[in-house]
């Protein structure tokens, strides 16, 4: 009888334990494609601040992570039967990016050659209106130039 049980047991530790390993870890401001097993006619994504998913041609599923966090993402097909489900860990990416502290302001740097701060949720929020402001100016004269708008 305790064999059984310690059989048991194991087995339940042994099947539960791989699941944290299968986690889906996306760091902030990048994509993972998944190729689904199935056609997904509908996404679920438990807490979309954390993450975004689309399904981009049915069968392959585009997961974006947004803020730092953990959620969850369900893929169910057009009879509502589960296709895929899988935790979504979503994390700081560190390779070239360096926080710098200034009393209680944060701010990101990202390298390459040259540093260059970028705006992120929780760093200086002057510093961060400022760059954002950058940024859709940026975006603004690009689509007028590609509108054929531009200033001469």
């Amino acid at each position: 009888m305790f064999n059984r049980i310690a059989t048991a047991f194991t087995l339940a530790i042994v099947c539960v334990a791989p699941a944290a390993a299968h986690d889906l870890a996306v760091p902030v401001e990048h994509a993972e494609v998944i190729r689904l097993p199935a056609e997904a006619s509908a996404i679920v994504v438990g807490n979309p601040a954390i993450a975004d998913a689309l399904v981009h041609d049915g069968r392959t599923l585009v997961v974006t992570g947004r803020l730092q966090g953990r959620t969850n993402v369900i893929a169910i097909d057009r009879v509502g039967r589960i296709i895929y489900e899988r935790d979504i860990v979503v994390s700081n990416p560190v390779a070239g990016q360096v926080a710098l502290f200034r009393g209680p302001n944060q701010s990101t740097l990202s390298c390459g050659a040259v540093c260059d701060e970028i705006p992120r949720v929780g760093g200086d929020v002057e510093r961060t209106e400022a760059l954002s402001d950058q940024q859709r100016s940026r975006l603004s004269t690009a689509d007028m130039a590609m509108s054929g708008d531009a200033p001469q």
